[in-house]
């Protein structure tokens, strides 16, 4: 779709990241931009005002007269919201953002598409930092915000790195934001089952995966995760070329030798065989070594050479909400950690222990997602949070995105845990979280809060009541 400059899009439920991101890169492109949202909040808010971009609270219909010359409409609307009805009345044109992103930035550059269940947004970051520091000057567009740079960014290189999102588009495009992306360079990092609000069973999204695969061109390049069975195998049909990635000996770009600290793990490359040296990135978890590994084998694809891989994935610093240290009060240490699936809580658990293996850690969970309203991972949860040495489970914020499925019980899940010899407690109410852990955190303690949601902002107020508790003594 060809516009002119300063013709006006707006945007409905503009304060996603990835949304907000395409609002300001459109805004950078020449582009009039407006949007609407019914949660206008920090962080994404404040990142869009600095941008000139006013976003008005609530839906209107009247705000799409006069009428925009393209709407874009994010995946968190449906039927029914009153500017969706206002532009098909009108009959507007509109697209998702996945759509948007294709047709306005990826047609004429080299798409980077970071894929897979867990890892994505590091990855993407790790992806974007490497090539901007070495002089690549990519754009990138990161579904979460880095905690030293933009989420967005138009450079004038070859190269667009992007998160490719397995979660539908659109109300009008029900299917992986992914397959709009046109992958030059195809990063898969693993599958596993998630998104029980619209993906049925594994067979289902390992169906989605295997189209994308399909999509890469023979001059193109896929890099896979070596030890995830599921990814190994679908591989194998690759028109493309692959290069595995990861810890066991089988694997093309290989890490050995891992040496983690509290603020950093240091490791050993090894490419075909044949020793690339140390690098050290500031993340800890073998799950973050594989994101490093991935972002440097992309970076080595794209041409960066590597003492520049090196240097500059040193001075990474990661992404919000990805064991991010908000504050540290009489050395209790308050993390914000986006984790909301078993898996995604066993390794964010395991790498901070094995950085801090003196020190008590605690995992304060809200099971926040859509699938995580069902019943459906609570066996598998049982066998996550034994990595730590204390568990607080809140209550299911939304209950009713557990539809006609059975709802998880996160009481029944803390009892669970509790046979297991997990010392764990169920308290609904950020209020009760808060004063057990004034109550019970000691000197050396990491409380860790993990959600994909805003947990009541429980992990700032923890922090701030901390300040207080120990000034006041």
């Amino acid at each position: 779709m060809f516009l002119n400059p300063g013709a006006h899009v707006h945007f409905i439920a503009a304060c996603g990241t990835a949304m907000a991101s395409l609002a300001v890169m459109m805004k950078q492109r020449g582009f009039r931009i407006t949007g609407s949202d019914t949660h206008v909040y920090p962080p994404m808010s404040l990142y869009l005002r600095d941008q000139d971009i006013e976003i008005e609270e609530g839906f209107c219909g009247s705000r799409l007269s006069p009428p925009p010359d393209l709407v874009v409409v994010g995946n968190a609307v449906s039927r029914g919201n009153p500017e969706v009805e206002a532009t098909l009345s009108a009959r507007l044109p509109y697209m998702s953002l996945p759509e948007a992103v294709r047709e306005f930035f990826l047609r004429e550059k080299r798409p980077i598409v970071v894929t897979g269940t867990h890892g994505k947004t590091t990855t993407t970051a790790l992806i974007a930092h490497i090539l901007t520091i070495s002089g690549c000057d990519p754009s990138f567009l990161i579904a979460g915000l880095p905690r030293d740079d933009q989420p967005c960014r138009l450079g004038s290189g070859d190269y667009f790195v992007i998160e490719g999102d397995e979660y539908d588009s659109a109300f009008f495009a029900k299917f992986p934001k992914f397959f709009f992306y046109m992958p030059a360079i195809l990063v898969l990092t693993s599958i596993e089952f998630d998104h029980a609000d619209i993906y049925d069973d594994l067979a289902q999204i390992e169906k989605l995966f295997a189209q994308l695969i399909n999509t890469v061109p023979q001059n193109g390049l896929l890099l896979a995760r070596d030890d995830d069975s599921r990814v190994k195998r679908l591989t194998e049909s690759s028109f493309a070329p692959v290069q595995s990635f990861g810890l066991g000996p089988d694997a093309y770009w290989r890490a050995v030798d891992l040496t983690p600290s509290p603020e950093s793990t240091s490791f050993t490359i090894v490419r075909a065989g044949v020793s690339c040296g140390r690098f050290e990135v500031s993340l800890n978890g073998t799950f973050n070594i594989n994101n490093a590994l991935a972002a440097v084998a992309t970076a080595t694809a794209a041409g960066v050479g590597l003492e520049a891989v090196r240097t500059s994935i040193a001075s990474f610093v990661g992404v919000a909400r990805r064991q991010e240290l908000l504050g540290t009060v009489n050395d209790i240490s308050v993390i914000d950690d986006f984790a909301h699936h078993p898996t995604a809580v066993a390794n964010t658990l395991a790498g901070l222990r094995d950085a801090h293996p003196d020190r008590r850690l605690w995992a304060v969970f809200e099971p926040a997602s859509s699938t995580n309203a069902r019943a459906l991972f609570e066996d598998r949860y049982i066998e996550a949070f034994p990595g730590a040495d204390h568990v607080v489970i809140t209550r299911v914020p939304q209950p009713e995105r557990a539809r006609s499925d059975p709802p998880m019980d996160p009481s029944r899940l803390a009892k669970a845990l509790r046979c297991r010899g997990v010392d764990t407690i169920y308290l609904p109410e950020p209020e009760q979280i808060i004063a057990h852990l004034l109550e019970e955190s000691r000197a050396g303690d990491l409380l860790v809060f993990m959600s994909n949601g805003g947990f009541g902002g429980v992990q700032q107020r923890t922090l701030r009541a901390l300040q207080v508790k120990f000034d006041a003594a």
